[in-house]
Formats: C-alpha cells, structure tokens, sequence
C-alpha cells in the first residue's frame, strides 16, 4: 500500500509540474530546446501499406526505408548510423568554429581550433610530400635481412598502430584478471577480415582487385610508376594474402581457450625464431617480463 501511494504522489507530483511549467509565463517554458524536437514516434517512418501480421518490420519502418536509403559509402544504414554522421557534422561545424581566427576565443578554443587548421591544411600538407614518413620509409629501405625486422616494425607499430604485420600489445592475464601480461595476436591485414582474402566468389574478387589498385595508387603517390607500383602492389597482395591464410577466423576466435597459448620468450623464439624477439621487445616499450600470451600460435609461427 506504502508502494502504491507513492507512486501516485510521484505521478501526481510530475504531472503538477508539467501544468505548472505549461501555465506559468516562466523563461524556461518558452526557451526553445538546442536541437530541433523530433517525436520519439514517427508515424511518417511507417508503411501503413503493408499488413504487420505478414511482415512488422516493414509495416513499422517501411516508410523510413524507403526515405533513407543506404549511402554509397556505407555498407549499412540505420537511425543510429544517421545518428552518428549528424553528430560527427555537429562537431565538425564546431571545429570550424573555433578554428577561425576571431578575437574572443578562450585558451582551449584557440588550442583546439589551431589543431585542427593545422591538419585540414591541404596546401601544408601537400608541401611536405613525403617528408613527415620519409624516417620510415628510408629504415625499410636500409633492412638486408629478416633479422633486422624486428626493430623497424617495432617502431612502424608505435607510430602507425600496434597491428602493423602483427599485434603486439597487452592484456589480462587469461588465468588471473588482475595480472597484465604481454600479448601477440595475429594483423597486418589491410582489409577488414581474412574472408576478404580467402572468398573466390565475384564479389570477393572484385573487392581484392580494387585494393590491389588502391595500393597502386598509393605507391604511385610515393613516386613510382605505374608499372613498378602494379609489381609492388601485387607483392603486398601475396603477403597480405598469406598472412589472412594464417589467420584464425572470428568464428574460431570466439572460443576464448582457442586464444590461451601462455609461454616463455624462449618457447616464443622456438615458435618463430626467424625474427628477433629480443630485439623487438628492445625496441618497444615493454617492461621486462617472464610470460606472454600468444593468441594465435599458427600465425606466428
């Protein structure tokens, strides 16, 4: 009884404020809100055509499908998808903002806003060239054997991304959760999933050959020609394509005890002593450890 009459005094309460806020000449209750009102239902969304007992999901949003068709750089579309790319359009107006040069913009304004000129300064950028890159490219091109990997990829994965050839990282410790231990898993893949490496279907094919050109015309903008850029942008395919071969697959991936290999640095050089782990680890900023886990033993190996 207690719990009933509490409720209704809270409903009775909220309602009271509501009729207040409405009848009261109050600034609040004519503020108009940040953003423009949209009803939590939208009737338009529906197809009022189509019978729910056959097909709900187009009887309810039939009418919002037909309206928001799927953008040609997305690979799916939904509220929250159009959700996001109006927000990331919110924020965007918002650097802009702060990015022009106008008095009465604070510290962090200023901060923010020269940040952000800074990296859409096409003109800058295109001066520089390969400049920024140029420390990089020069200790690929200064390696002559597969020993000496180990530290140049060590750098390229604290400058570019620790899934450079393969992840190295950290992570709990599978047998006790408030130990952080080292971690290797398998990377180094350009496309989003071993699948796209693997599948031979017309698809599949036409998407592996529009990223072997993507990759030419990367090397090209790095100054080679096209023929020599088409060779080098085959190589990468070969590798990348041997690395997804080696991959295990997210199917096999969500079995938690497939990704417990626990080992020693000499078990670790045993598994794939063609490259330098001492030298790697040297390399990288690791505290010194014992024990690692090896998600993917296969791959490295």
């Amino acid at each position: 009884m207690k719990m009933k009459l509490m409720s209704v005094c809270l409903l009775g309460g909220m309602l009271g404020a509501a009729a207040a806020g409405q009848n009261t000449g109050s600034s609040s209750a004519k503020r108009e809100p940040a953003l423009p009102y949209i009803p939590s239902l939208d009737l338009t969304a529906m197809d009022k055509t189509a019978d729910p007992c056959v097909n709900f999901y187009q009887y309810s949003c039939g009418g919002w499908k037909k309206d928001n068709p799927i953008p040609a750089d997305q690979t799916s579309w939904s509220v929250y998808g159009k959700l996001y790319q109006d927000n990331l359009e919110f924020l965007r107006a918002i650097l802009e903002q702060v990015s022009a040069d106008r008095p009465g913009r604070t510290p962090v304004e200023q901060k923010i806003g020269d940040f952000y000129a800074a990296c859409m300064d096409e003109t800058a950028v295109e001066k520089q060239g390969l400049g920024p890159v140029r420390g990089q490219l020069d200790a690929v091109e200064k390696l002559s054997s597969a020993k000496e990997i180990a530290p140049v990829v060590a750098e390229l994965q604290l400058v570019y991304g620790r899934a450079m050839l393969f992840v190295g990282s950290s992570t709990q410790d599978p047998d006790d959760s408030e130990k952080i231990i080292a971690e290797l898993d398998q990377g180094g893949l350009g496309l989003p999933d071993r699948d796209y490496y693997t599948k031979d279907d017309a698809k599949s094919k036409e998407t592996q050959a529009r990223y072997v050109q993507h990759v030419q015309k990367v090397f090209e903008l790095m100054g080679e020609d096209s023929e020599r850029a088409r060779k080098d942008a085959d190589v990468v395919m070969r590798m990348e394509t041997a690395l997804a071969k080696a991959s295990m697959t997210r199917v096999d991936r969500r079995n938690p005890y497939n990704l417990k290999h626990k080992m020693k640095m000499a078990e670790l050089d045993a598994l794939a002593p063609n490259f330098d782990w001492k030298a790697y680890y040297g390399a990288a900023p690791y505290p010194a450890f014992e024990i690692l886990n090896v998600d993917t033993p296969d791959f490295l190996k």
